[in-house]
C-alpha cells in the first residue's frame, strides 16, 4: 500500500512538472512565433517549398484516410487481424484529432501567418472565417495521431511513423501555413488523441502522460535551437556558465567510465542510484553551456521528470551485470571516447548558434 502511495506520488509529480515544462516551452515558443515566421516569409528557396508542398499532400485528410484504407483491406485480403484493427484505429485516431483540432481551431480563431500584421500582432477571436483557423495545425495533429497508432502497433516502424509525422509538422510552418506553436500543439494534440484510441480505456492515465514524455525531449530541443538562435546571453559573466557546464559535463562522463569500471567499493545502491543519472547530469552541463538560463531551468525540471519516472533508478541491481560486463579502466575511457568528442563538438556549435537569427532587433 505504502509502495503503490509512493508510486502514484512520484507519477502525479512527474505529470505537473511536465505539463510546467510544456507551459515553459510554449510560452518560449509564443514569444518567437511571429519574429520568427517573418523570417522564414522573407526566405523563396525553390526546393523548400516543394517540400513542404510534399509534406501537405502527405498529412492530407485523403492521404491519411487511404492509409487506413489500405490497412484495412490490406488485413483482411491477407488475413491479418492486426493490420485490420491498426486500420480501423487509425481511422479512430484520425476522426478524434479531427474533431478536437477543429473545434480549437474555430474556438480560438487565431489568425493564418498570411493575415498576420507588421504591428498589430494577431488578435485571436473565436470564428468560423476561413484563415482564422490556425491553432491548432490540423494536418499535424492528424498525422502524429494515426503516427502514434502505427508505432502502438507496428513498434519496429514506430521511428518511420514519427519521422513521417514530424515531415508533415515542418512542412507546415515552412511553407507559412502555421506558426511554430501551431505545430507543436498538433504534435501535443495528435499523439495524445492517437495513444487514446492506442491503448485500453482503463489505462487513459497512460495514454495521457506517456505521449508528453515522449515528445517533452524533442520539444524541448526544437526550443533550445530556437531560444539559442534567436536569443544572445545578457548576463554580465556568460562564460562563467559555460565553465560550470563544462564542469558537470565531464562529472557525467567520469561518472559513466567509473561504472564502466565497475570498482567493488562503490557497488552501493546509492551510489549506484547517482550513476544511473550521469547522461541527465551530461544533458543539464550542455544546457549550461548555452549561457541562458531558461534553456538550462527546462533540461533540469526534464531531467527531474525522468527520475521520478524511472523505476530503475529506485532498483539496486549490481553494476557487474552480465548484460554490461565491467571493463579495464583502458577500455572504458575508449567507450566513451566518441561521447566526448560529440559533447566537444556539440559546445562549440551552441557558441556559434547564439544569436544567429537576430530576429527581434
Amino acid at each position: 500500500m505504502i509502495c503503490s502511495e509512493g508510486t502514484r506520488l512520484r507519477t502525479c509529480l512527474a505529470a505537473l512538472l511536465s505539463f510546467l515544462v510544456l507551459g515553459i516551452v510554449f510560452w518560449g515558443l509564443f514569444q518567437i512565433d511571429l519574429p520568427f515566421t517573418r523570417f522564414l516569409r522573407s526566405i523563396h528557396i525553390g526546393w523548400i517549398e516543394r517540400w513542404g508542398d510534399l509534406g501537405t499532400r502527405l498529412g492530407s485528410g485523403a492521404a491519411l484516410v487511404a492509409l487506413s484504407g489500405g490497412l484495412l483491406l490490406g488485413g483482411w485480403f491477407w488475413k491479418q487481424p492486426h493490420i485490420q484493427t491498426a486500420g480501423f484505429k487509425t481511422l479512430l485516431a484520425h476522426g478524434l484529432a479531427a474533431i478536437v483540432a477543429q473545434a480549437l481551431k474555430h474556438g480560438i480563431g487565431r489568425p493564418r501567418p498570411r493575415f498576420m500584421h507588421a504591428d498589430n500582432g494577431f488578435p485571436w477571436r473565436p470564428a468560423l472565417e476561413s484563415g482564422l483557423d490556425s491553432f491548432p495545425s490540423g494536418h499535424t495533429t492528424a498525422s502524429f495521431a494515426v503516427a502514434a497508432v502505427l508505432a502502438k502497433s507496428f513498434p519496429k516502424t514506430a521511428w518511420l511513423a514519427y519521422a513521417l509525422a514530424g515531415f508533415v509538422a515542418i512542412s507546415r510552418a515552412v511553407r507559412g501555413s502555421h506558426f511554430p506553436t501551431d505545430v507543436i500543439a498538433g504534435m501535443c494534440l495528435g499523439t495524445i488523441a492517437g495513444m487514446s484510441i492506442a491503448y485500453p480505456i482503463r489505462e487513459w492515465k497512460r495514454s495521457l502522460l506517456e505521449p508528453i514524455t515522449q515528445l517533452l525531449p524533442y520539444l524541448i530541443l526544437v526550443f533550445s535551437l530556437l531560444w539559442l538562435m534567436t536569443h544572445t546571453p545578457n548576463q554580465s559573466k556568460p562564460n562563467l556558465m559555460i565553465g560550470m557546464g563544462v564542469v558537470i559535463m565531464a562529472i557525467g562522463v567520469a561518472m559513466r567510465s567509473v561504472r564502466a569500471m565497475c570498482p567493488i567499493f562503490l557497488m552501493t545502491p546509492v551510489v549506484m542510484a547517482a550513476f544511473v543519472q550521469a547522461n541527465r547530469i551530461i544533458v543539464i552541463g550542455l544546457a549550461l553551456t548555452t549561457g541562458l538560463w531558461l534553456v538550462t531551468a527546462v533540461a533540469v525540471m526534464f531531467g527531474v521528470v525522468q527520475w521520478l519516472l524511472d523505476s530503475e533508478s529506485r532498483k539496486s541491481p549490481s553494476l557487474c551485470e552480465k548484460e554490461s560486463p565491467c571493463t579495464s579502466s583502458y577500455r572504458a575511457v575508449l567507450v566513451e571516447a566518441p561521447l566526448v568528442i560529440g559533447l566537444t563538438f556539440a559546445v562549440v556549435a551552441i557558441q556559434n548558434l547564439k544569436g544567429l537569427w537576430p530576429i527581434f532587433e
